[in-house]
């Protein structure tokens, strides 16, 4: 059984298209991690400077050791200056 995290960010005032082009750059780096079985980023429509990233993993530990590893901040980097904040994020399982 795979494991579902939901995280979402909150763009910089003014930054939410920035954010928006930065963030497949991302998941690129991101759906190349042991474990990651995939990554799709969504935007708010009501909220255009929120996002909501979907990534499907298959152990909460694997998603645990790539923010602890090298790959993390590649990842972090094409939209780190847009950045405003992590509002949360939560891993699910299936029912």
């Amino acid at each position: 059984m795979s494991i579902i995290e939901h995280a979402t960010l909150k763009a910089k005032a003014g930054h939410g298209d920035a954010m928006a082009d930065a963030l497949p750059a991302a998941l690129s780096v991101l759906v190349t991690a042991d474990g990651c079985f995939g990554a799709s980023a969504l935007r708010c429509i009501e909220r255009p400077d929120e996002f909501v990233l979907r990534v499907e993993w298959d152990a909460v530990a694997s998603h645990e050791r790539f923010r602890e590893g090298s790959d993390f901040p590649r990842y972090r980097a094409p939209f780190a200056d847009h950045l405003d904040e992590v509002l949360g994020f939560a891993h699910y399982t299936q029912i």
